[in-house]
């Protein structure tokens, strides 16, 4: 017997036990196909960023290997498991706090199996992102964690369905978009037999820090020459007042100008509320991060960004985007402020030990310009849809 149980949402900082195995089911998951965890968030931050819902909606299941019993149940009619060590919180909508907190009675059962639904609730409204996980020899879980994603997207109005999925680099599947080739993993390989289709490959590369100086210095030394009516700022944290219409602009141009392929399309609903919002959870989760824009002299508007985010608990920088507003292309201005941006880091986080990104197998210009700083491919992305 396999039951799908949902983790409600924390009333506090202390993970639960059910946080706990969620991040560990992950974290087998990572190991299969990336060799480590770094790209799999401790379970403190998951449990902050599970309670700090804004611009999407996250539900997770996990799969357990018993039945559970009465217990209280989701909105979707799914047992609830607590999701802070404080008990099973119900909340009340858009409400700050919890209504009520129940004490959790201990549940019996083995995890094997997880996922973790992603809904948007800006843009693509008719959209939903499903994560699916199983432990090795527990593949019978995905078809019951899928079908109850399907239940509640279906009470959620959201038709068209994406997976991304962690691959080594193979020959067994490849998008029409790219030359991007995918080795089968176990999840690929159930996508597959329930329908959905490979219609995006991304590249997942990796930077060994600190970078070597003698790579960079021509390339900087490039970038300045052409560079002339352009100034570089940088800040951490939240956006300076005066560059928020500026970020917002670009943030948007970014998301509307990111290749995409398949059933989902590019939508941005980005305000300057929105985005000081998002810096503030950012802060509250404990995340760094690290911008450094470049600017139009002649105007003294922002020509275009690079961000460079990381977390407590990690190794690892993740490299977030990278625009150029078109009007600004051809000066070199990608490769000046991400070199930059790596100063910044270096002064910042110099116990880091690398920087990771992921872009589309189709955008040979970025991918060019990364590979020239020295980032080396460590596995790839695949995007799988379907539409429900």
């Amino acid at each position: 017997m396999i039951t799908i149980a949902q983790i409600a949402l924390p009333s506090s900082p202390a993970p639960s036990r059910a946080m706990k195995e969620f991040t560990r089911v992950l974290e087998q998951s990572a190991l299969l196909v990336e060799g480590d965890t770094e790209s799999v968030s401790t379970t403190e931050i998951r449990t902050l960023r599970y309670r700090n819902q804004f611009s999407w909606r996250s539900i997770c299941l996990l799969a357990i290997d018993t039945g559970l019993g009465q217990r209280m149940e989701s909105n979707y009619g799914l047992p609830l498991l607590a999701g802070s060590a404080d008990g099973v919180a119900r909340w009340d909508k858009d409400s700050d706090q919890p209504v009520s907190i129940t004490p959790e009675q201990p549940w019996p059962g083995t995890v094997i199996g997880a996922a973790e639904l992603s809904i948007p609730l800006k843009e693509n409204l008719d959209s939903a992102y499903v994560f699916l996980h199983a432990l090795p020899g527990h593949e019978d879980a995905l078809a019951h964690l899928w079908e109850t994603a399907q239940n509640i997207f279906r009470t959620e109005k959201r038709s068209k369905i994406s997976s991304y999925v962690d691959h080594k680099f193979g020959t067994d599947h490849r998008a029409p978009s790219s030359d991007v080739s995918l080795a089968s993993t176990t999840i690929s390989d159930f996508l597959i037999s329930a329908g959905f289709e490979l219609t995006q490959t991304e590249i997942c590369s990796r930077l060994s820090l600190p970078a070597d100086e003698t790579v960079l210095a021509p390339l900087r030394e490039a970038a300045i020459a052409k560079s002339g009516d352009y100034r570089l700022l940088s800040w951490t944290g939240g956006t300076p007042e005066e560059y928020l219409e500026d970020m917002v602009e670009m943030m948007t141009a970014f998301e509307m100008d990111m290749p995409v392929a398949g059933i989902v399309e590019a939508e941005a609903n980005y305000s300057v509320e929105r985005l000081i919002k998002s810096e503030q959870m950012m802060a509250t989760l404990g995340t760094t991060s690290i911008i450094t824009a470049a600017q139009h002299i002649p105007t003294g508007h922002l020509a275009g960004y690079t961000q460079l985010d990381f977390e407590p608990g990690k190794h690892s920088v993740i490299q977030e985007d990278t625009l150029v507003l078109k009007e600004h292309r051809g000066n070199r201005l990608g490769y000046l402020i991400k070199i930059d941006n790596l100063e910044r880091l270096r002064e910042q986080a110099p116990e880091r030990t690398f920087i990771q990104t992921w872009n589309a197998g189709e955008n040979e210009w970025m991918w060019g310009i990364n590979e020239q700083m020295g980032f080396r491919p460590h596995t790839a992305v695949g995007l799988w849809q379907r539409k429900i």
